[in-house]
């Protein structure tokens, strides 16, 4: 029909500028040809893949591959395609990346905002829906598009299982612990020698959250990963379908300490690694690779029509006979930061709190080049707006240390901050707290009929108090306090916490991080004349790790740890 209209009102055009005739057809042509190019189907690419595996490790990050002893995932990167650079979506949560692995989207698309997301119980609505509430997986792609196709899901989470549509798939199994479900796998790839299988393997986040990303146990728990990936592998060999099977790993986020759902690259990057039938050999993927990118790869490999509610896009170029994309833009690599210490933890700014006159500051450039600048007044350092670091050197009162590596041709690093609270031996504590040991806690309880089984006092707004109860998981904390303003003006608080938290300023609401998540940052802006001002933080921990700290800042006052010196009980 569009040819028709386009030669109709080439006619028309010829009948006036018959001059004009020849270029007119040329575009009445393009533009055919765009139409009905942009309408088609992209065809399925012949590259001899007849079964795809995805294999998703929970919580396994590219700093667990890297430092893990991972044989076969290294061979699977020198014999494949791979970035590890991925992105997981925000929040960094289980439920969010699995979703949009599996949905080819993100979560303003599909509305799985949270681990609290439940298909009857939610706040953000899918902006479309398959044959339930859901939003359209891969899996309903094989669903209703090929029907005749085998596909089956395995999983270690039951968590996962209910974000989709059972009913999409041909076999669909929670299985028992990692050793459990990749055998559970292997049995059904051999038996049923599936077009399509998913694998969730959950141990490793499990580690993760008990012992903490980075440590021993989780280098351990990635290493285990590595040997179950080998025997899934080695299963397809058995079933006479390696040749013509495509593998995909993957995780949904990294973590940092023992959490995750936060904004750090620790907790972002992903590994995403292709190997098999029609993968290139030893291929670095260099364009950026989303997690929702996984489920459009899938659908492309196996010729499925894509949503248009989908935004995830193929990455083509890991495969035989298509080009590496060309990048107008690309990664800056940045400098890595300064390193200022004592450091405190994954979450915690460097410094800390000292009963002393003085402190010494030491500042370590981890970089092979560069020079490090630093501030004391709050402002952002620079190489013209700073002094450069050339040894320790020590501050006899509260200070914020912030600092960056920076050389003249590179792009200077991110600034780290130091908080160094210096107060008085003498100093009596300024905050009273008050601990409530509760049940499933997904929220801050309601404090007002609840009765605390512990008081105390403390120096600072944190959550290290935990550490000495037998049990910190399902605990609320309330603390209270007088904070001291020199200037008035306009002042922004901010709570980083894991899980939820609320901050008020006399009595009003200024923070709201309430919800059960991984470690983040909300903040809130607040008018206040100089003077003393209740303050009071609501916390609760759900489970796994936990953190707290309350920062602000205002006139004259750089975004600090709120200082013990400025904390009273009355």
């Amino acid at each position: 029909m569009l040819i028709d209209l386009c030669n109709l009102n080439l006619f028309y055009f010829s009948m006036k500028h018959k001059n004009y005739l020849f270029k007119s057809l040329q575009a009445g042509l393009l533009i055919a040809t765009a139409f009905l190019s942009s309408c088609a189907t992209e065809s399925k690419p012949d590259l001899g893949i007849k079964h795809i595996i995805v294999i998703g490790v929970d919580g396994m990050s590219p700093d667990g591959i890297n430092k893990a002893q991972t044989p076969v995932i290294d061979s699977l990167v020198k014999y494949g395609a791979s970035t590890f650079e991925a992105r997981a979506v925000l929040p960094s949560s289980s439920s969010s990346n699995w979703a949009s692995m599996i949905m080819g989207a993100d979560t303003e698309q599909h509305g799985i905002t949270s681990n609290g997301w439940e298909a009857n119980d939610h706040t953000l609505p899918a902006v479309v829906s398959a044959h339930d509430s859901r939003f359209p997986s891969i899996f309903t792609l094989f669903h209703d598009q090929k029907p005749e196709a085998h596909v089956g899901t395995i999983y270690d989470w039951d968590g996962f299982g209910r974000l989709y549509n059972t009913e999409d798939v041909a076999f669909d199994i929670n299985g028992e612990h990692e050793d459990g479900t990749t055998q559970d796998a292997i049995a059904y790839i051999t038996e049923h020698k599936p077009d399509f299988t998913f694998i969730h393997l959950d141990h490793v986040d499990h580690v993760g959250h008990s012992e903490g990303h980075g440590t021993e146990s989780y280098y351990q728990a990635v290493e285990k990963a590595d040997h179950l990936i080998g025997s899934i592998i080695a299963s397809t060999k058995e079933a006479g379908i390696f040749d013509q099977t495509l593998f995909i790993i993957s995780a949904d986020h990294g973590g940092l300490g023992k959490g995750h759902g936060g904004e750090s690259l620790n907790e972002v990057n992903i590994p995403f690694i292709l190997y098999g039938a029609g993968v290139k050999n030893g291929y670095t993927i260099e364009e950026t690779v989303y997690q929702y990118d996984n489920a459009a790869t899938i659908a492309f490999i196996a010729g499925l029509e894509t949503p248009q509610a989908w935004i995830g896009r193929p990455v083509k170029s890991a495969f035989v006979g298509f080009e590496k994309p060309v990048l107008r833009y690309k990664k800056q690599k940045q400098l890595l930061a300064p390193v200022l210490l004592p450091k405190n933890g994954p979450y915690a700014p460097s410094g800390g709190l000292f009963t002393t006159s003085n402190i010494e500051v030491k500042l370590n450039n981890p970089n092979t080049t560069g020079s490090i600048y630093y501030t004391l007044d709050g402002s952002d350092p620079s190489e013209k707006n700073g002094l450069e670091y050339t040894a320790p050197f020590t501050v006899d009162r509260t200070t914020l240390v912030r600092a960056i590596v920076a050389k003249t041709g590179k792009a200077p690093s991110t600034i780290s901050s130091g908080n160094y609270r210096l107060i008085p031996s003498k100093k009596k504590p300024g905050v009273l707290f008050r601990i409530y040991p509760l049940e499933n806690l997904t929220s801050l309880p309601d404090f007002r009929n609840l009765k605390a089984s512990q008081t105390g006092n403390i120096m600072e707004f944190e959550s290290g108090i935990l550490d000495s109860l037998d049990s910190a998981a399902s605990t609320a904390i309330v603390f209270n306090s007088v904070l001291k303003i020199d200037t008035s003006g306009s002042y922004t608080f901010y709570i980083n916490s894991d899980d939820g938290s609320k901050l008020y300023i006399d009595e009003k609401l200024v923070v709201d991080n309430d919800g059960d998540h991984g470690v983040q940052e909300r903040s809130g802006t607040i008018n206040l004349n100089s003077g003393a001002h209740t303050i009071k933080i609501e916390y609760f921990n759900g489970g796994g790790g936990y953190y707290l700290d309350a920062q602000y800042k205002g006139p004259g006052i750089g975004k600090q740890i709120i200082p013990a010196g400025k904390l009273n009980l009355n």
